[in-house]
């Protein structure tokens, strides 16, 4: 699966000063972060269907899930069979600009297999991202997300 993104990691790790802090503060590697020992995140995809397209567009994204659940799929990494692990709970970790914000909107992390990043669906709510789930986005959208992911990957 293919996926854009413009975070480097969740929110709350970013912007720490001196830079060094978050070394101190930060364990991670591209696909899992853990923040002073108490939060832990996933990365995963958010995907979006495109009118008149068969694939989604799939936006790179962080949630934090709890710590036993991140335990669990920590276990579960390399598995051929995770795919069968019912879905964990987690929330967004990220604030998507041209959003209101979407850090801390519930949903579910359902695990693909081991050479997948691990695939989000949103909770229901009263939210632009979840309606753009939901109903899917236009082609012209998916083109927007992708320029802000390159805009923020230079």
């Amino acid at each position: 699966m293919r996926s854009n993104s413009p975070f480097a990691g969740p929110t709350s790790s970013q912007g720490f000063k001196p830079k060094n802090e978050r070394e101190q503060r930060v364990q991670e590697n591209a696909d899992l972060s853990v923040l002073d020992g108490e939060q832990f995140f996933i990365r995963a995809l958010l995907p979006l269907p495109v009118d008149e397209r068969e694939a989604p567009y799939n936006l790179g994204i962080w949630v934090q899930v709890s710590q036993s659940d991140f335990e669990r799929v920590y276990e579960l990494w390399d598995e051929e069979d995770q795919a069968q692990e019912p879905a964990f709970a987690a929330t967004l970790a990220n604030d998507i600009p041209n959003h209101p914000s979407t850090c801390g909107l519930a949903a579910s992390l359902a695990l693909t297999g081991p050479k997948t990043r691990p695939v989000l669906t949103l909770g229901p709510a009263e939210h632009p991202l979840v309606g753009e789930q939901t109903r899917g986005i236009t082609a012209h959208r998916a083109a927007e997300y992708s320029s802000l992911c390159a805009s923020s990957a230079a």
